[in-house]
């Protein structure tokens, strides 16, 4: 007995094999990279999702038994939009999350519904990388596009349709639509009637563990699963990385450092919308991948992605992790230099698609180092101003670090010296699948809970140096200021 968890990510798709332990079998990646027609427009062929993921499946079942496999849950990056039309077919390739067109459409909404209705409705804001201004940016300049819409789908969505053939969304994707109530876990009728859209786009919607499918044969007959095996609707990357590292209760938080970084805080009681309409309204708050659970979220949308970004435009061809062991030579604070990661505009505090990042303080003493080690310093500050945020609402000083920062030291100690918080390291790389296949087993009710699959390392630790968090703590107030000044 095997589960297997598909995660659709930004820059590739993961395939993962859990045994009935919630031990990791084996796992296999396709990587990409998506489109970027021009600045701050993101795409990304969906039907090249599938493709990897079918890839993915071929190569995990070249060594392990794809007859064993007894549930499937999948994952995938949140707000991108699947649009398909009445016979099924992608209309165009998907707008990503990170795409940035839609600013004014977001202006539009809020405007013509009033942005405390909006909030009140939703229970967060509006951002240009949401779903619904991609709707309405298409009605606006691809007409032709628009008119053919029958179904909106985010891109693990579409991966289950592929698998099922059915059309269903669940709580943790549509939270991150803009049409949402997650207050009541269901699709806020206002918004759509106000805008004139049509309810029958947006799929039935299901908790993260409800089976809303069997493998259809043909899908099958491609990878040796077995024909009519259950597929759970799965869960949003973040929300599917939370589960995977068994934060799924308050008191525990999750800190993700992919392409995007994100701070994560699980909240158990509904909240209370009175009081989140006073907190900054670029603080997400989503239903969780449980019923009855929700997280508070902010979120960097170039964390990973500037340290790539800074390697291929200084064209430096050491690898990641040799680049990332020369910033141990450097100070914190970079001796002065400080880096912005507002490569595609910011989402959390500032909710500024015209963001821009900036490296400021350089002189003469300053080398790549520096630059490398202001680039870890900047997203982590980033980080830091969504921490600051989810403070308000509830509180956490134990959190897991997951995402590509988990395979350097140097990137993790900082982290924890710029948050001030303990930093338990993840040692799930595919987080977001390994949560897409737990869920899978709570689905068929092999699990209870994630806890009985989700392994904690505790003993991997790492604890903020006390010093250097000092240092931090006035290079963070320098940091913040810049985005004022700037602006």
């Amino acid at each position: 007995m095997v589960f297997l968890g598909i995660d659709i990510g930004s820059g590739g798709t993961k395939a993962i094999l859990l045994d009935k332990e919630g031990k990791p079998v084996q796992s296999a990646e396709i990587s990409y990279s998506f489109d970027v027609p021009q600045e701050g427009w993101t795409e990304h062929d969906p039907e090249k999702w599938w493709k990897a993921s079918v890839s993915a499946l071929r190569e995990l079942f070249e060594t392990n038994d794809p007859s064993k496999v007894e549930a499937i849950g999948v994952s995938g990056q949140m707000h991108s939009s699947v649009l398909l039309d009445s016979d099924h077919n992608v209309i165009r390739k998907a707008i990503l999350w990170n795409d940035q067109r839609t600013a004014q459409e977001c202006e539009d909404v809020l405007t013509q519904i009033g942005e405390e209705k909006f909030r009140s409705l939703t229970m967060n804001t509006l951002f240009p990388g949401f779903t619904l201004p991609k709707i309405m940016w298409l009605k606006n300049n691809e007409p032709e596009h628009y008119n053919r819409l029958s179904t909106v789908f985010m891109p693990k969505d579409y991966i289950n349709f592929k698998l099922t053939g059915m059309i269903a969304t669940e709580v943790t994707d549509a939270s991150g639509t803009g049409v949402f109530d997650v207050y009541h876990r269901q699709w806020n009728r206002t918004i759509i009637d106000e805008l004139g859209l049509n309810p029958e786009w947006f799929p039935q919607v299901f908790e993260s563990t409800d089976i809303v499918g069997r493998l259809k044969s043909s899908v099958a007959k491609a990878t040796g699963m077995k024909e009519g095996i259950p597929v759970v609707a799965g869960a949003a990357d973040n929300a599917a990385a939370a589960v995977g590292n068994g934060v799924y209760e308050e008191g525990k938080g999750l800190v993700s450092v992919g392409t995007s970084g994100v701070v994560l805080m699980p909240i158990k009681n509904k909240p209370e919308r009175e009081f989140l309409l006073k907190t900054n309204p670029s603080l997400h708050i989503f239903c969780h991948a449980l019923p009855n659970t929700w997280y508070a979220m902010g979120v960097t949308l170039t964390a990973g992605e500037s340290l790539k970004w800074f390697r291929q435009a200084f064209e430096i061809e050491e690898d990641f992790q040799h680049m990332l062991n020369q910033v141990k030579d450097v100070e914190a604070g970079s001796n002065g230099l400080i880096f912005t990661p507002y490569l595609s505009g910011e989402r959390t505090p500032h909710n500024d698609s015209k963001a821009r990042g900036v490296f400021y303080g350089m002189n003469l003493t300053h080398r790549r180092k520096h630059f490398m080690r202001s680039v870890l310093e900047g997203v982590s500050y980033s980080l830091k101003d969504c921490h600051e945020l989810i403070k308000h609402i509830i509180q956490s000083e134990s959190f897991v670090v997951t995402g590509g920062a988990v395979k350097s030291e140097a990137w993790c100690q900082i982290l924890a010296d710029v948050l001030g918080v303990r930093l338990k390291k993840s040692g799930q790389f595919e987080g977001p699948a390994i949560g897409a296949a737990i869920l899978a087993g709570i689905g068929i009710g092999h699990w209870k809970t994630p806890g009985e699959a989700a392994r904690e390392d505790i003993e991997n630790v790492i604890t903020p140096d006390l010093e250097r968090n000092q240092i931090y703590e006035e290079g963070f107030e320098k940091y913040r200021e810049l985005y004022v000044k700037l602006k």
